[in-house]
C-alpha cells in the first residue's frame, strides 16, 4: 500500500527507522506491505515541537488519533498531521471576555485553547494548528465569538451561544447583528465564493438564504477539457449551476446527479498510485467523511462529448486495490 504523508508543520520523516525525507503540505511517499507494522516518526523543523510517532498498522488506518487525518481508498491511503504539541507546557492566559453569565477565556498551554463556563456548563477544545491568533468578540443576540487569523490569512470563527457552540470554520469575512453574515472562499478552479446568511433563534443557527458565485471573469467554456471535470465537481459541492457542464442528456437529471454524488466535503486531484492502479484516467477524488479523523476517497471519471458532461462513472471502487 502507498502512503502520501503531509503534515501542518514542515517536518523530517523517519519510517521503521530510516529517514524517509520531509514533508510538510507537501506531500512524502512510501510503499508499506500489506499487514506490516511500520513505526511512523515526524521531527518538526520548529525546535518549539515536540516529536510525534505512532505504528501505521490496521488499528491505526481504523480509528486514526486526534491528531491527524486519514484519508483512504483502495489503492493507498493519504496520512495528514493536523497538530503538534508544544515543548513549553504551563497555562498562560491571554484573554477574556465576560457577558452576562458566560465567561469565555483564550489561554495557551502547548497552543492555543478556549474555553467558555456558562452556569453548569463548561465547553474546552484546542483551537487548530493553523490559527496563529485570536480574540473574542460579543456578537448581537448574546453570541460570542473567537476570531482568529490562519497561516492562510483568512479568519478562523467560532460561534457559541453559551457554552454550545454553534459554527466554526475558516471565512473571508463575517458580520454580526440582527443575523450573522459569513463570506467562505472554496479555493478551486472556478473561485467560488458562498455568502451565507444565519437566523439566530431557539438557541440555533439555522441558515436563511446562501447565495453562490464564480471568480469575475471566470468561463467554463475556456476550461482545458481535461479540467472542466474537476470544475464540475467543485461547483457541485459549492452549490453552484452545475448543470451547464453537463451535455443536454444528463443537464434534466442535475439534481439526481448530485443526489448519487453524495455528501462529499472535498474535491481533490488523484494521487500518483491511482494512475499506477488505473491507467491514464481522468478522474477527480471526492472526499467523504466517515467517522471521526477518517475520510474516504472515491474517484470519478466523468467522460466528455463535445466538451461537456455525458456521464459520470466511479472508477476503483472501494476493494478494488487495482
Amino acid at each position: 500500500m502507498r502512503v502520501y504523508f503531509t503534515s501542518e508543520a514542515p517536518c523530517a520523516l523517519r519510517l521503521g527507522g530510516a529517514i524517509a525525507g520531509f514533508c510538510s503540505r507537501h506531500e512524502q511517499f512510501a510503499d508499506i506491505p500489506e499487514g506490516e507494522r511500520v513505526l511512523a516518526e515526524f521531527f518538526p523543523e520548529n525546535a518549539e515541537l515536540m516529536p510525534l510517532s505512532f505504528l501505521l498498522d490496521g488499528a491505526f488506518f481504523e480509528a486514526p488519533p486526534s491528531f491527524c487525518e486519514v484519508y483512504r481508498y483502495g489503492c493507498g491511503a493519504n496520512v495528514h498531521i493536523k497538530r503538534f504539541s508544544a515543548r513549553r507546557k504551563g497555562l498562560k492566559p491571554l484573554s477574556q471576555l465576560r457577558a452576562g453569565n458566560t465567561l469565555a477565556t483564550l489561554y495557551e498551554d502547548g497552543g492555543l485553547q478556549l474555553c467558555i463556563e456558562c452556569g453548569n456548563e463548561f465547553y474546552a477544545a484546542p483551537l487548530p494548528f493553523s490559527v496563529t491568533g485570536c480574540t473574542w468578540k460579543e456578537l448581537a443576540g448574546g453570541i460570542l465569538a473567537a476570531e482568529g487569523k490562519t497561516q492562510d490569512e483568512e479568519i478562523y470563527l467560532a460561534l457559541f451561544s453559551g457554552a454550545k457552540p454553534l459554527f466554526a470554520g475558516e471565512v473571508l469575512s463575517y458580520s454580526g447583528g440582527e443575523r450573522i453574515k459569513t463570506v467562505r472562499a472554496f479555493h478551486d478552479a472556478p473561485g467560488h465564493t458562498a455568502e451565507s446568511v444565519w437566523n439566530f433563534s431557539g438557541g440555533q443557527l439555522r441558515l436563511e438564504s446562501y447565495s453562490v458565485r464564480e471568480r469575475e471573469g471566470f468561463s467554463a467554456q475556456a476550461l482545458d477539457e481535461r479540467l472542466i471535470p474537476f470544475a464540475f465537481f467543485q461547483t457541485v459541492l459549492a452549490r453552484g449551476e452545475f448543470a451547464k457542464y453537463l451535455s443536454p442528456a444528463l443537464a434534466p437529471r442535475a439534481r439526481e446527479v448530485a443526489q448519487y454524488l453524495g455528501g462529499f466535503t472535498g474535491v481533490c486531484v488523484p494521487p500518483s498510485v491511482f494512475y499506477m492502479a488505473h491507467g491514464n484516467v481522468n478522474a477527480a477524488g471526492l472526499v467523504y467523511p466517515e467517522k471521526e479523523n477518517l475520510f474516504r476517497i472515491r474517484f470519478f471519471a466523468a467522460p466528455l462529448e463535445q466538451g461537456k458532461i455525458a456521464n459520470i462513472v466511479p472508477v476503483g471502487e472501494e476493494g478494488d486495490d487495482g
